[in-house]
């Protein structure tokens, strides 16, 4: 007897691309840095379900891994006093984190067709990178409010 697999579950197309617009435009809000932190963890939450729904895996554990190596270097270039080298990696780290998620949207294929697939993909890189300038422009601000020796 051969095995039944289960039915899977119809997905709405037009639903999944007005959604995928929708996560473009909130990465677009989300990458102006501090005003659209808000707006960026929107972008990332819709993209990972968009990308639930459309059956590719959501694997962002490179993406995070970056962040957390260029946290550390900012406390580290922070204990040096040394701002032009926060904000160069701040960038840096964008554009690092932007070629990653283009690396994994090309190798991955989603098991449901989304012609906006790369809306959504667009807006989670804006996301991320508001994201990084963000965390850069608190850290200088910090700097800054901190009397030196």
């Amino acid at each position: 007897m051969k095995p039944v697999l289960p039915m899977s579950v119809p997905v709405d197309r037009v639903r999944m691309i007005r959604r995928s617009i929708r996560c473009f435009l909130f990465g677009l809000m989300g990458a102006v840095p501090l005003f659209g932190v808000g707006a960026a963890i929107l972008a990332l939450r819709l993209q990972r379900q968009l990308a639930e729904e459309a059956g590719e895996p959501a694997r962002r554990s490179a993406v995070n891994g970056a962040t957390l190596v260029a946290c550390a270097l900012v406390l580290m270039f922070r204990c040096y006093d040394q701002a032009g080298l926060v904000l160069a990696l701040g960038i840096l780290l964008s554009a690092v984190q932007g070629w990653l998620l283009s690396r994994q949207y090309r190798r991955m294929e989603p098991v449901e067709w989304n012609p906006a697939r790369h809306l959504a993909w667009w807006g989670a890189g804006l996301a991320y990178a508001g994201l990084n300038l963000s965390v850069t422009m608190v850290l200088l601000l910090i700097e800054s409010a901190i009397p030196h020796r």
